[in-house]
């Protein structure tokens, strides 16, 4: 069984709708977050299984102080153990997570796909409200 049969045996196992990018090795899933849309994204590489998502755009951000919002990404990656927040080279806020394809489990997968929704929500509430941010969601694949 291929690694992307395996995950997407899981994602079966826990009812989520997705879609499948063969040639790509990418499962992607819509996911909807206190009225917001966002796309979840896990991809493979030789040794890893990844989970991101991107929260927000760098034109969504606006004017926000660029270090005020890295100081807060980098106090909530101390915060939460399975993901980390990053912003990509575009200027965009994103989260990421991994597992291990030599430890994929359905237990673990499940935490580590868990912690990104998880981790949406936490920058909705606690991240956001701080720097003034609206999240609006995103209705496209990223």
């Amino acid at each position: 069984m291929s690694t992307i049969d395996k995950i997407e045996e899981f994602l079966k196992q826990m009812n989520l709708i997705y879609s499948k990018v063969t040639e790509e090795d990418r499962i992607i899933l819509p996911y909807e977050i206190k009225d917001r849309k966002f796309v979840v994204i896990i991809d493979r590489s030789d040794r890893w299984v990844r989970f991101h998502t991107k929260i927000m755009s760098k034109d969504q951000l606006g004017k926000v102080d660029m270090l005020a919002l890295t100081k807060e990404l980098l106090i909530a990656n101390g915060n939460l153990a399975e993901v980390k927040f990053i912003l990509t080279g575009d200027g965009d806020v994103a989260v990421v997570g991994h597992e291990g394809l030599e430890v994929l489990t359905f237990d673990g997968f499940k935490q580590e796909y868990n912690a990104i929704p998880f981790a949406i929500s936490y920058f909705i509430e606690n991240i956001a409200p701080k720097l003034g941010l609206d999240v609006p969601g995103l209705d496209v694949e990223q």
